[in-house]
């Protein structure tokens, strides 16, 4: 039998008994010994990806064996075992994190329903990874979306995680409906469900791809389809936000090159969409992370905008593929799987650094923090690595691939005759650079607000260290993005092994990372013997202090007051309003209490879903007096639909 149809077989096997004792035997398994086994289940999992980028293979299950109309079919190649080795690489991180996180969720969470949920939610992304046809992946799908779904609820007795689970179910049934919609126009269409053979993006094909386009929009969080992730990432616990941003969210992008890249057609309108869709949702993404007060809301929103990264990307390569500029297409694609690889190592970092904190100061919001570099260290240098990362300055591996999306434009602007196209290359490029500012500002902030200054709170202020596993799963993550930004040129070059074509210009394109990387550390070092390590003796002296005494935390700079020039001049996209409150006897001279609170709220829950849920409602309960009780009623809708029936039966 070939090793990585041994290994798959194994390994789900593995999966699903594990399920099975963790089910049975709950009340003698403890988390350190489930972590262990889902971290060795992970290293098989590593094993399994890095066989199957040489040696591919395909199955299908004997007849016996279907689903329905088609067979259970499997099947590994470099494209999925690159998404594979992504799974599995943030799956053994969060096997590690995980027993040490859920100490502080005892009494609130059914740990036996977290491990059994976590172990299925991993297997289906697994199992949708290497699904060849339709329904393979469709069932798969399924599983992915309702254990994440249950994971989501997994504090149910939160308002909040009610809320957050009816509104991600709700998001995951709509695409699923898409999805299925156009699987089954494509099935009857080619006469096949296996994806092989079909063939997407022509003018014939327009609408099924549009509807799998959507479908795939919604469940990767794409604007306007993002409305879910900022509900549903902070209300899962940690290690499930990691997951389900590193990973859940890639797995449509996974789709979309599967189904629209890797075929002989492509469509200019497909294309656009991509773009369009990609670009809105990167500056969307980043304006809404940066008024954000919560921190893993923050993260949440910054998803957005590293997802619509990726399908600019997706986009750009498509275009690259319909007007035969080769280099656009390849360097595009590379920058595609390349942000996947790196926005699953820094996002990781720093959806668990978040839980780090969450743990022990108990609170996510900006307000209440401070002060956390003295009491968590480790978890400061690991999450300013992250931030580091995300905002793609090098070193790190966040840059490298950010920068290939630069270069992709570039070669438009190059091989491109056509002015407008140029002309939308450039323009592209400048909000890009825009979108790379904002990042870096919101970073500074999410770093500078959680642990400089003084705490602000009395929990921040008693805050400690996690314990040594967690510390151990983000160095983890944070070494990751140091080298794989150092061996970038390397990467990259194995990447290209999984575009179509051969980018004759990767070689030109690629930037001596560790020569970066080395001159930066000499420099830091440099900079720290010259002026950190100054023998001379520092005098203290006090200072006029406008008669306010010594500082205190509340003269510090708050998240509001960090980011509220910028939103106050993109107050109409933002919706933002700050609302101050003073008060006293005399509160114009002297005021005794002041309070500001800064308010956003999203144009899109606003204009267009709220409105939309308020119509549904309001149709569901005059729908509900069809159901009046009465038998007479029922056989009266019975005869109705026989009726309808038999009409449209004479008609055809």
């Amino acid at each position: 039998m070939h090793l990585s149809a041994l290994l798959l077989c194994a390994l789900s096997s593995v999966f699903l008994f594990s399920m099975l004792v963790i089910l049975l035997l709950r009340e003698y398994l403890n988390g350190k010994i489930i972590s262990s086994l889902l971290f060795i289940l992970s290293s098989i999992g590593i094993w399994l990806a890095i066989n199957s980028w040489s040696c591919s293979f395909d199955w299908t299950a004997p007849s016996p064996i279907y689903l329905g109309v088609a067979p259970l079919a499997i099947k590994t190649d470099r494209l999925s075992s690159l998404f594979l080795g992504i799974l599995f690489v943030v799956t053994s991180v969060v096997a590690i994190f995980s027993p040490g996180y859920l100490k502080h969720l005892q009494g609130r969470i059914s740990l036996t329903f977290y491990w059994l949920l976590l172990f299925l939610f991993v297997f289906s992304m697994g199992a949708v990874l290497v699904s060849s046809n339709a329904l393979t992946f469709l069932l798969f799908w399924e599983i992915m979306s309702l254990s994440s779904g249950g994971l989501v609820a997994i504090d149910i007795a939160s308002n909040k995680a009610q809320r957050a689970t009816i509104i991600y179910l709700g998001a995951t049934r709509i695409a699923t409906a898409f999805l299925a919609a156009g699987f089954i126009w494509a099935y009857y269409t080619f006469g096949s469900w296996s994806f092989a053979d079909w063939q997407l993006g022509g003018f014939e094909s327009m609408g099924m791809s549009l509807l799998i386009l959507i479908g795939f929009a919604i469940k990767a969080g794409l604007w306007p389809f993002h409305i879910w992730l900022p509900y549903a990432h902070p209300t899962a616990p940690a290690p499930i936000s990691a997951l389900m941003s590193s990973v859940m969210i890639k797995i449509p992008l996974y789709g979309l090159i599967r189904l629209f890249v890797y075929q002989n057609h492509c469509s200019s309108i497909i294309c656009t969409c991509l773009i369009v869709l990609g670009i809105v949702s990167a500056v969307w993404g980043v304006l809404f992370a940066l008024v954000q007060h919560d921190l893993k809301r923050l993260l949440a929103y910054s998803s957005v905008e590293n997802v619509g990264l990726i399908a600019l990307s997706i986009g750009l390569s498509i275009y690259g593929k319909c007007f035969a500029l080769d280099n656009v297409a390849n360097i595009a694609l590379i920058a595609a799987l390349f942000h996947c690889c790196n926005h699953a190592l820094f996002k990781s970092l720093l959806f668990l650094g978040a839980g780090a904190i969450d743990a022990k100061v108990h609170t996510r919001e900006l307000s209440q923090l401070g002060g956390l570099s003295r009491a968590m260290p480790w978890t400061m240098a690991c999450f300013f690595i992250g931030g580091l990362a995300i905002s793609a300055l090098p070193p790190l591996n966040g840059f490298i691939s950010k920068w290939l999306v630069y270069q992709s434009l570039f070669q438009i602007t190059i091989s491109s005759k056509n002015v407008v196209h140029i002309s939308i290359a450039l323009a592209i490029t400048g909000v890009l650079s825009v979108v790379g500012g904002l990042a870096i500002a919101c970073f500074t902030k999410a770093v500078g607000i959680c642990f400089l200054g003084k705490a602000r709170s009395h929990s921040a202020k008693s805050a400690s260290e996690c314990t040594n596993w967690m510390i151990v799963s983000q160095l983890l993550l944070a070494l990751g993005c140091l080298v794989v930004g150092l061996d970038s040129a390397q990467i990259a070059n194995l990447l290209a092994l999984l575009a179509p074509g051969k980018c004759s210009l990767l070689s030109q394109i690629q930037l001596p990372m560790l020569h970066i990387g080395i001159i930066l550390i000499l420099f830091s070092i440099l900079i720290y013997l010259l002026f950190l390590q100054n023998k001379q003796s520092i005098k203290k002296y006090s200072t006029w202090d406008c008669g306010y005494g010594r500082l205190t935390a509340h003269m510090q700079t708050t998240a509001e007051s960090f980011i509220q020039p910028i939103a106050s001049l993109l107050s109409p996209i933002l919706q933002y309003n700050l609302n101050a409150k003073i008060s006293g006897k005399d509160r114009r001279h002297f005021p005794e209490h002041i309070k500001a609170e800064a308010v956003t709220r999203s144009l899109l829950e606003l204009k267009i879903y709220g409105p939309i849920v308020s119509t549904v409602q309001w149709l569901s309960r005059h729908m509900a007096r069809l159901q009046a009780g009465s038998i007479h009623f029922y056989l009266l809708y019975l005869l109705l639909s026989v009726v309808f029936l038999i009409a449209v039966g004479v008609v055809q």
